[in-house]
């Protein structure tokens, strides 16, 4: 077996191996994505935030945590055998990848409508993925809750940034 089959199979486990992989490659990808991202923005210009912003490296913590709780909502829905499950741990990794992808079209340099566009994007999936996965497990959908709310406020601080609020 390839290692990423064996690496599928362990992922779809319902067991604590199964637990800490899931959390831990959610994790250990967000560092990744985020250190890189801040890397890379290390010396670009910033354009004018709002007060409420938060910095750039509380940001990434704050993903970083966001994606430890959608991990552990993919572990969640391996407890259960009903149909569908499969489709729904396939949202939730969806989810997680389009997380991900964040940082890069949220960074300094990009126009601040690409980043509306991802933040609002990402919030219609978060939401799609909410339905999908609630019918499964509610308990796993509440897990990705905390990422609609700060959607929520990333796309508040990217339209009071354009000038869109008189915040």
């Amino acid at each position: 077996m390839s290692i990423l089959l064996r690496l599928a199979e362990a992922l779809n486990q319902d067991d604590e191996r199964s637990r800490r992989l899931n959390i831990s490659l959610a994790v250990v990808a967000g560092l990744v994505t985020h250190g890189l991202a801040l890397w890379l923005a290390r010396g670009a210009a910033t354009a004018s935030s709002p007060w409420f912003a938060l910095p750039n490296w509380a940001e990434a913590l704050v993903w970083v945590g966001l994606l430890a709780l959608l991990g552990l909502s993919r572990w969640m829905l391996n407890s259960y055998t009903i149909i569908g499950v499969a489709t729904a741990r396939t949202v939730v990794t969806l989810l997680i990848l389009c997380c991900l992808l964040w940082p890069f079209y949220s960074l300094p340099a990009v126009d601040l409508r690409v980043a509306l566009f991802g933040n609002a994007a990402t919030l219609v999936l978060a939401i799609a993925s909410i339905v999908v996965v609630r019918r499964r497990s509610v308990e796993s959908s509440s897990l990705i809750m905390p990422l609609v709310v700060w959607l929520c406020f990333s796309i508040l601080v990217v339209l009071t940034a354009i000038g869109w609020f008189g915040v």
